[in-house]
């Protein structure tokens, strides 16, 4: 008789969130253990310890399973976080289940040095490849993280925890975007707990830029008033670096821009273009948190406050010419430029460019799984269902119910 499968755990640790992507990848190849093992040349028991968070994969395990599976990415890209949880292991932290099953850290040297830098580096990763490659399986690592974290600020005395409860708002935020990037319906609770531990660190620079993270939220949800309020609020700290304040004025310049004012919009919008680029993050963040907020970003916006004030025709001219040479890096990125671009062509009544630039938007929505993509997607679908005797357009409209149906059977 068939054994029952072990029930994975995948949010207990990276180890295990690996484990469970290994196997519902493997599962979705229709192969056994043992078949898997002779493609990447190791026995079927080692594949099955390693999905049971038995064993620590090797860099080259992973490598060959992801070419082997066809795992667009998301195997590799658990590699940093699980790097970073062996070195923990290797210093003597210990992952155990707690009252409820949940991930605890039992810390034998909590004065570990080499700890906050390994931290930062790994988030720093994350982020990286989480651009180029999406999201899917970091989330595991970023509660593991927090969980590590908050075991270490319970352990210290309140004037050492500082930099642990950065470390713990740094991977709170972080794991806000992970979830934006499939349902978000954890975003918000999780921004809230980055601002609670800002604000407890004394950490200005880090409430400002959560804050920014908040309004961002608000204008997703199409509540400009509220996006004007939190980032008029962050601006008022004086000692804001300056990418930071260009990221804030942004979410200004957007907020303007959908409630029609072109005016407060373009005064934003030029305010956060002197300010992006700026390389003074301020010593009190380990990391740069707005390194992404250069001039194309702040481009990149412009042309969504275009699209928002109704000219859709100066915002695809913007896109286009952005998206001409845009950074290989920026994939996820990428994908909501294109899903925007795609609405100004609609807009401005060419079916086939934005049905065009639609498909684009779509493969790369689909290649990073991001369900953020496809639901900027959504006004260009609703569109374009109204004009399938254009080829261009119903071949587009059949391709995205499809990704989305994939998507939910996931």
């Amino acid at each position: 008789m068939a054994q029952t499968p072990r029930q994975l755990t995948p949010h207990r640790s990276a180890l295990h969130g690996f484990g469970a992507a290994l196997r519902r990848w493997r599962e979705c190849r229709g192969l056994s253990q043992r078949a898997l093992g002779r493609l990447v040349h190791v026995s079927g028991d080692l594949v099955g310890k390693v999905e049971k968070a038995e064993r620590w994969p090797s860099a080259r395990f992973i490598e060959s399973c992801e070419s082997a599976l066809e795992a667009g990415g998301e195997l590799v890209g658990l590699l940093p976080g699980l790097q970073s949880e062996r070195q923990l292991a290797s210093v003597g932290y210990r992952l155990v289940d707690g009252a409820e099953g949940q991930l605890q850290a039992c810390i034998d040297h909590p004065d570990e040095p080499d700890l906050l830098r390994s931290w930062h580096e790994q988030l720093v990763g994350l982020a990286t490849a989480g651009n180029r490659i999406g999201y899917a399986g970091m989330a595991s690592t970023a509660h593991a993280q927090i969980s590590a974290a908050a075991a270490i600020g319970r352990r210290r005395r309140l004037a050492d925890r500082r930099d642990v409860l950065i470390a713990q708002a740094l991977w709170a935020e972080f794991l806000s975007w992970i979830d934006e990037q499939s349902d978000g319906t954890e975003a918000d609770a999780w921004l809230r707990r980055a601002q609670q531990h800002a604000v407890e660190a004394k950490a200005p620079a880090l409430t400002s830029y959560v804050l920014m993270r908040q309004s961002q939220r608000a204008l997703e949800r199409f509540d400009p008033r509220n996006a004007i309020a939190l980032a008029q609020r962050a601006l008022e700290e004086v000692r804001l670096p300056g990418r930071i304040r260009a990221l804030l004025l942004i979410r200004q310049a957007q907020a303007y821009a959908m409630g029609g004012d072109q005016y407060a919009c373009a005064a934003s919008i030029d305010k956060a273009h002197r300010g992006a680029g700026s390389a003074d993050w301020g010593s009190e963040l380990p990391i740069d948190v707005g390194v992404h907020c250069d001039p194309v970003y702040v481009a990149a916006h412009e042309a969504q406050c275009r699209l928002l004030l109704g000219q859709p025709a100066a915002a695809a001219d913007l896109y286009e010419q952005l998206l001409r040479h845009w950074p290989d890096q920026w994939r996820v990125d990428e994908a909501l430029w294109r899903s925007a671009l795609s609405t100004a062509y609609v807009n401005s009544g060419d079916v086939e460019r934005a049905a065009t630039e639609a498909a684009n938007a779509l493969a790369l929505a689909t290649g990073t799984s991001s369900a953020r993509a496809l639901r900027w997607l959504n006004p260009t679908v609703v569109a374009l269902r109204q004009q399938t005797a254009v080829p261009e357009a119903a071949a587009f409209v059949l391709a995205y119910r499809q990704a989305t149906l994939e998507a939910c059977n996931h």
